[in-house]
């Protein structure tokens, strides 16, 4: 275990832009929850029963979501993508598909085979325009 602490994040423009990072294990055609590794604000994520479709639901409400970051960790190689579906800020859940091609596509349970996401929000309905 690392015993040096970090936080800053580096410089962001505007006002109450918040991280959430983590990274799941796909379990096949589960769709029980996923075990999933986070720095925090993640509930749940779950197979939707969709072929590689997972639903992921934060702890908290969010105004908008500014950007991401996706990857597939795989044991072997695999042509595999993965895409943001679709993003209820109301609902605090945002799906990601694996996708092989343009095929949503399951991957096995295995302790080196992941998804992981990075996503920027911002944390109020307030804009870079609101802040002296």
């Amino acid at each position: 275990m690392a015993t040096r602490i970090q936080q800053d994040h580096g410089k962001r423009f505007g006002p109450n832009i918040k991280l959430i990072g983590g990274r799941f294990f796909p379990n096949g055609t589960s769709t029980s929850a996923l075990t999933c590794q986070t720095d925090g604000g993640v509930v749940s994520v779950i197979r939707t029963g969709t072929a590689g479709t997972y639903t992921v639901t934060l702890q908290d409400k969010y105004a908008r979501l500014i950007g991401w970051k996706l990857a597939v960790q795989h044991t072997t190689a695999a042509d595999l993508v993965p895409q943001l579906g679709d993003v209820d800020l109301n609902a605090k859940t945002f799906v990601i598909r694996v996708n092989a091609g343009a095929t949503p596509t399951d991957i096995t349970a295995n302790a080196n085979s992941s998804v992981s996401f990075e996503f920027t929000f911002m944390d109020s309905g307030l804009t870079t325009a609101d802040v002296p």
